[in-house]
């Protein structure tokens, strides 16, 4: 690849011109001096940015939700959407069924995802759904970084306080890292049940809910020195809040991510959306007031994600399927599978939103890819360096990107991003060196920890 601008690791970190050779799939040098008969394809560059294959730390693929609910996107459709929205790596999650033991969990989850033609490279954050499971943490950690918590969600919520102390103890213990999805319970159902319209989220889930849960969180995790990352934040005051944790005690083990729908959307949508039932999502999207200040906190976040988890309109009013037509009812929102689109608009809302802020090709570089590959220890990813994966991802930024339904690759029947225009478009993606061109060259996703 000629004349890439990027930022890469040469072996100092540099923002700089260079060219990219790269050999069965791996950068393995920066030549100054190009010899072309050398090498069997050619791309030049110039005027172009070149970034890290996206790492997309939170996704749902054929995600069972409330028991029957799937989410629309398979494995091999949302990696699809994935790699034409610039993303090369994703981060799925497992769930112990009935008797599993931590390893058939992931190796049944893994067969899903070879089964149904994951394009991308992928690695699973373990989620731990109730104290009997506890006992899955040892066997777990030897696959996996990560351990997802809920702290909301019948059937799923884990929130007193002791009994996150002893689940961060454990992981603490095996030096892993307890991500966690922070609400309050207890409001939110004392809530919901006087709730009658989807314009109420904001009541059923008001602000304080997301940020009494954080700072709860993160005291107790202080107290066994547990690694904590609080997953899709939504608010500026809660990036202010990890912010002050990370201060306070000079502590690298906090980070924190924020989809894109909570940093590009806000909570007007409840009152004047065509399809409301796609507003279903926990945290709720906020107020246009906490929007501007979150877009202007976005460096401060370590890295983006989409939280992918679409279902239809159909399915949120009853069908089971993603497109089974039969069995439509209207359900109360509270009701609904929650859940929005995003693998495919992440990289570009991102990138859109640090050249809005005047932020750099590091920036873009770590908080859509390189922060999320250190953090979950996803080798090969996240840089652009020598012995790296050659995952690439090339922006021309004198173009625009309008984001709509006829552009999606993902499985969905509508998205709340329609409209919305971004800074730069995504104009090649390479997998393993590789170009991805719909239908002509399929990538095979692999497991990143075998």
């Amino acid at each position: 690849l000629k004349n890439c601008r990027c930022f890469h690791y040469n072996p100092e970190p540099i923002t700089s011109v260079i060219n990219i050779e790269i050999i069965d799939g791996k950068i393995t040098a920066f030549p100054v001096v190009i010899n072309e008969e050398k090498y069997d394809q050619i791309y030049d560059l110039v005027g172009k940015e070149v970034f890290p294959g996206g790492v997309d730390p939170h996704v749902h693929f054929s995600y069972v939700q409330g028991g029957k609910a799937i989410s629309a996107d398979s494995f091999e459709s949302g990696s699809k959407a994935a790699i034409c929205g610039g993303t090369t790596t994703i981060m799925d999650f497992v769930e112990a069924k009935d008797q599993q033991t931590a390893k058939e969990a992931i190796q049944a989850r893994k067969k899903m995802a070879y089964d149904q033609n994951c394009l991308v490279d992928f690695a699973f954050h373990f989620s731990i759904c109730n104290m009997n499971q506890k006992n899955l943490i040892d066997e777990a950690a030897q696959f996996e970084e990560s351990f997802k918590i809920y702290t909301v969600y019948n059937g799923l919520k884990i929130d007193s306080a002791s009994d996150l102390h002893e689940l961060f103890s454990k992981i603490a213990a095996k030096n892993k890292i307890a991500m966690i999805h922070c609400e309050n319970d207890q409001i939110i159902a004392q809530k919901v049940s006087k709730a009658t319209d989807i314009s109420q989220m904001n009541q059923v889930r008001p602000e304080w809910n997301e940020l009494e849960a954080i700072s709860r969180v993160l005291t107790i995790a202080e107290l066994v020195n547990c690694s904590i990352h609080i997953a899709h934040v939504s608010l500026a005051a809660a990036v202010e809040i990890i912010q002050t944790y990370k201060e306070r005690y000079n502590n690298k083990q906090i980070s924190c991510e924020i989809t894109g729908h909570h940093f590009c959307l806000n909570n007007q949508l409840y009152f004047n959306h065509q399809f409301k039932e796609l507003l279903v999502m926990a945290p709720p999207l906020q107020s246009e007031q906490n929007l501007q200040q979150i877009q202007k906190l976005i460096t401060k976040i370590d890295m983006t994600c989409s939280d992918h988890c679409p279902f239809t309109v159909i399915q949120r009013n009853g069908s089971f399927l993603p497109f089974q037509f039969d069995n439509y009812i209207e359900r109360k929102f509270f009701e609904m599978p929650g859940g929005t689109n995003g693998v495919q608009v992440r990289f570009i809302a991102t990138y859109n939103q640090i050249k809005q802020n005047n932020g750099s090709l590091e920036q873009i570089s770590k908080i859509t890819s390189q922060n999320a590959a250190d953090r979950y220890k996803l080798k090969g990813k996240g840089r652009i360096a020598i012995g790296y994966d050659a995952d690439l991802t090339v922006i021309n930024f004198a173009e625009e990107t309008i984001f709509n339904k006829s552009m999606m690759i993902e499985n969905c029947d509508a998205t709340l991003f329609e409209g919305l225009k971004f800074r730069g478009k995504i104009e090649k993606v390479f997998v393993k060196g590789e170009l991805y061109e719909n239908g002509k060259q399929i990538p095979k996703g692999r497991y990143l920890r075998e």
